[in-house]
């Protein structure tokens, strides 16, 4: 599968340019904000036919640029986590309002739960849903490829915050202990800075450390 880490919006969170490279079908995961950039990403990954736009989760830094991209895009599919669809459109809860960033309210097209999957051409992607950072947040795994788009959920070395509207550091801390029934040599694709793997994290991150003693 073809990845591209494009940091997009105000504080730059990752957006990812996903292609299943044999059928030429793709998706956008985490589309913080729009850009020229954004579309020649697209064209570069050979993409054909976008499929879906998916969201990790609906804080505005991850999906400030949605609503554009659709109207550019208007067959793809908008996927978000069926708890935080709310954030989609109030613009106090996905905190745009709090850092003063313009924001486009949306609808999603397709609510996940927990073990539904999406298919990008010949690939898929299973959702796990992972709370914490927000309330319904997800995460989406590809199995076949051993990669996991982990969103706010888990970073290298951290977590999420969970100070924010529906955040919960529980309910955060048992979503990564799930994350961690992956096996050590799964990629992890993080929704800020740079990227990881499950084994990385099980022995370096310092919220699993104290989850141990």
């Amino acid at each position: 599968m073809y990845i591209k880490r494009l940091p997009l919006g105000d504080v730059e969170a990752n957006c990812y340019i996903i292609c299943d490279e044999e059928t030429k079908i793709g998706a956008v995961l985490d589309v913080g904000g729009f850009s020229d950039a954004l579309l020649n990403e697209i064209k570069e990954a050979g993409i054909e036919e976008l499929k879906y736009i998916l969201c990790t989760h609906g804080h505005f830094d991850h999906i400030a640029g949605v609503k554009k991209l659709k109207e550019i895009y208007k067959a793809a599919e908008i996927v978000i986590g069926e708890k935080d669809a709310i954030l989609t459109e109030d613009s106090d809860k996905n905190m745009a309002d709090y850092f003063g960033a313009a924001f486009d309210s949306f609808k999603p097209n397709v609510l996940v739960k927990e073990n539904d999957c999406l298919e990008i051409g010949s690939k898929k992607l299973r959702v796990l849903e992972t709370p914490g950072h927000t309330l319904g947040g997800v995460c989406y795994i590809c199995d076949e490829e051993k990669l996991l788009f982990s969103g706010d959920t888990l970073f290298k070395l951290t977590v999420g915050r969970t100070d924010l509207w529906g955040g919960n550091l529980n309910e955060l801390l048992d979503s990564v202990e799930k994350l961690m029934l992956l096996s050590d040599d799964y990629a992890v694709y993080t929704g800020h800075n740079i990227s990881t793997t499950i084994g990385s994290e099980r022995v370096r991150n310092r919220y699993l450390r104290k989850k141990r003693i």
